[in-house]
């Protein structure tokens, strides 16, 4: 399962989960005000959200359309 690391009242992070929601596309979401999820952010290097992890695939990037094109593939 694709793992969304987000952040509460971030507008990328908000139009990327209306994405998620519109196609329909499976997640789980990691939302970082919690420490522990902040922490495992970090471990991949990264502080900034939107980030999307894909652990299956050793696939991981921050970059929104590239989450977006990601996620609509992997759902098929």
């Amino acid at each position: 399962m694709l793992i969304l690391y987000t952040k509460n009242g971030d507008k990328a992070c908000d139009d990327l989960k209306d994405v998620f929601e519109d196609r329909r596309l499976t997640y789980e979401e990691r939302e970082v005000s919690d420490e522990i999820f902040k922490e495992e952010l970090n471990g991949y290097g990264v502080e900034n959200v939107p980030f999307m992890v894909d652990p299956l695939a050793n696939f991981s990037t921050g970059n929104v359309e590239d989450i977006i094109d990601y996620a609509s593939e992997y759902a098929f």
